[in-house]
């Protein structure tokens, strides 16, 4: 059996393409939140954002696990009351993967979520 060479253990990077996913933060009782998002560049924040609140960004993984996969989260704490509802939400290709909403002032939605049906 002959010894490896450099090129037979060490492959090259593996190519991906990032998909695009729609973040929504909405609410008819909340004007304001800070909103956090996960993109195929990191962790970005938006502090102060106006609601209802929308971007389309590049994910590494729209279904997989933090910190690569589809995330947002909302925190509204200083406004929050009974009654004072939030949704967060992932859209991608149209269809809604996850929508979570509270009114405890602070919610998320994570891609890698299974869905109910």
């Amino acid at each position: 059996m002959g010894a490896l060479g450099f090129s037979q253990w060490v492959s090259p990077a593996t190519a991906h393409a990032d998909d695009v996913v729609t973040y929504e933060v909405v609410s008819d009782d909340v004007h304001v939140a800070n909103i956090e998002f996960e993109s195929s560049t990191g962790r970005a924040a938006v502090d102060g954002a106006a609601l209802p609140w929308r971007t389309e960004v590049p994910v590494r993984s729209v279904r997989g696990a933090p910190p690569d996969g589809s995330q947002v989260r909302a925190d509204w704490r200083p406004q929050s009351a009974p009654g004072r509802w939030v949704s967060v939400r992932i859209i991608y290709r149209g269809n809604l993967i996850c929508q979570n909403t509270l009114d405890v002032g602070n919610a998320a939605c994570y891609g890698i979520t299974p869905r109910i049906t």
